[in-house]
């Protein structure tokens, strides 16, 4: 079931007129799958970049979208902006553009797992 559910959702995103232009996946628990966009991703001079994901709920009929600035040195991700749509018809349920105090991450977390993604392609 697990299995069937992702791949649903992957073609789902892969079919869809989302903002994101090139969904990677990243990693997924239960119901709920984690994707960065690959054609978002900006890098600055100090190492630190910016990045747009996405995490859906499937059980929910969400989707969770993020601007994201991270900071590898420092293993800090900072979510600039957020919206909440409607994962079946893209409708913007909730738009928040308040800026997050930066967080850490470890390693393995989603946010890890993506940061090396994008870095390194592992």
């Amino acid at each position: 079931m697990k299995k069937f559910l992702i791949c649903a959702v992957m073609i789902l995103l892969t079919c869809s007129t989302c903002s994101a232009e090139n969904l990677q996946f990243i990693d997924a628990m239960d119901d709920t799958g984690y994707y960065y966009d690959a054609d978002s991703v900006a890098s600055f001079d100090d190492g630190a970049f910016t990045v747009k994901m996405a995490v859906i709920k499937a059980s929910l009929n969400r989707m969770y979208a993020y601007d994201v600035l991270i900071t590898p040195e420092s293993r800090t991700y900072e979510i600039l902006s957020s919206q909440i749509l409607s994962y079946d018809t893209r409708a913007v349920i909730e738009t928040n553009n308040k800026r997050r105090s930066p967080q850490q991450y470890s390693d393995k977390s989603e946010m890890g797992q993506m940061v090396r993604l994008i870095l390194y392609g592992e």
